[in-house]
């Protein structure tokens, strides 16, 4: 926020169509590597020789705050539960409540907790199980409840890593909900969250992982946790997500674009209410430029956006998908979209037919690149060379610039 210009410039892009300022999570790994120093006078101090690795260690003061009103959005905000230091992490957590209350929507204690046995966090007793981490969050979330008092709900619980269970009694949303959480825990509890990345089997390839069925298959695991959090009377997000976690070159290529936009309209079409994309090595932007992935994303706002709800009309079985946004009863817009993996030769080409169209004029918006392992360069200078979106590549001082008058092949 104070010394790199292009995150903020795309988060205002956002936040023109998402009609107000853009909500934001800070959290991540590195919250239950972060220790609050009140008599700290910077925002934030660590070192660390790799700047593509998150710090094992670092400290924060209370000015860190401070930057959250200034920017002014509904943020979550996550707090070390790892390292099991709650008098820090509690006075971490009043001082914030005195600084940002008018913009916390939700506060998180700990991060990916389900992997605390990999990080050898403090808080761990092997094996660590659901029972074991379940009670843990419970009793967390109790006493930071008598701390915090009001107002509530306003905790996000689970934010765990794994999707499905990856061992007997893994930790997972279903069990805060059904055995972990009392009563008085889930009163405070404001949404449900999960993490989403490459689920698995990880594909190593950009053709397997940018499919339709693939998205579809990697949202599937959150049925039950949604259907779960609805039935508790609060709403689920995905806390976390991005495209791949362990292949950066593919991260950033087009067919990346693509998988993040059929991730945003199916998790929106599952019933999910917000998505967090995690900026770390998998970027939708760098310090100096925007990367490939954020087209996307910006196409799944852009199509989202003065929506009332949606439907999503293909079989799934295809990498052809189709999403209808409605407008109260009447369809407003619709997403045609097509995953198939196109390096070389002769582009694949797939036909759409929509019938019952009430309108005697249609106007249509298109992202393409020249092929799916197309990226974005910081010198980019021609068309043709990255994404574009509505026939642009560049971004306005205040939104995109988008060609409406007519269709686009």
């Amino acid at each position: 926020m104070t010394n790199i210009t292009p995150p903020m410039q795309c988060a205002e892009r956002l936040s023109d169509l998402y009609g107000g300022v853009m909500p934001i999570r800070i959290g991540g790994t590195t919250q239950d590597r972060a220790t609050y120093d009140p008599d700290f006078e910077g925002y934030v101090s660590y070192v660390n020789e790799d700047p593509l690795v998150p710090p094992m260690e670092l400290t924060y003061g209370p000015k860190f705050w401070d930057l959250i009103p200034e920017y002014g959005g509904e943020t979550i905000l996550g707090f070390n539960r790892g390292d099991n230091n709650r008098s820090n992490t509690f006075a971490a957590v009043v001082e914030a409540k005195k600084r940002a209350l008018g913009n916390l929507a939700a506060i998180e204690l700990g991060n990916e907790p389900d992997v605390y046995n990999m990080w050898n966090k403090s808080i761990v007793v092997p094996p660590w199980n659901a029972s074991q981490e379940g009670a843990s969050a419970a009793d967390w979330a109790q006493e930071f409840l008598n701390i915090w008092e009001q107002p509530l709900p306003i905790l996000a619980a689970g934010s765990y890593a794994a999707t499905i269970p990856s061992m007997p009694d893994w930790p997972n949303i279903p069990y805060l909900i059904e055995t972990a959480f009392n009563d008085s825990v889930k009163a405070g509890v404001k949404m449900y969250s999960g993490h989403l990345y490459a689920g698995p089997p990880n594909e190593t390839d950009l053709a397997g992982e940018m499919g339709h069925v693939k998205t579809l298959a990697d949202l599937s695991v959150f049925t039950e946790s949604i259907a779960l959090s609805h039935g508790d009377g609060r709403p689920f997000i995905l806390g976390e997500t991005n495209f791949h976690p362990y292949d950066v070159q593919m991260d950033q290529t087009f067919g990346a674009a693509l998988a993040t936009l059929d991730r945003s309209m199916r998790a929106v079409t599952m019933g999910i209410q917000r998505l967090f994309f995690h900026q770390a090595l998998f970027n939708w932007w760098s310090d100096n430029q925007i990367n490939a992935p954020f087209y996307g994303g910006y196409m799944a706002v852009q199509t989202l956006a003065g929506g009332t709800s949606i439907v999503e009309l293909d079989g799934g079985d295809s990498f052809y998908a189709v999403y209808v946004v409605y407008n109260g009863h009447r369809a407003s817009k619709v997403l045609l979209l097509n995953t198939e993996y196109y390096a070389a030769g002769v582009r694949p080409r797939m036909s759409f037919t929509l019938s019952g169209l009430r309108t005697s004029s249609v106007t249509a918006v298109r992202l393409t690149a020249e092929s799916s392992e197309t990226v974005t360069t910081k010198d980019q200078t021609k068309r043709r060379s990255g994404p574009t979106l509505g026939g642009e590549y560049t971004f306005t001082a205040r939104s995109i610039v988008i060609s409406v008058g007519s269709i686009m092949g």
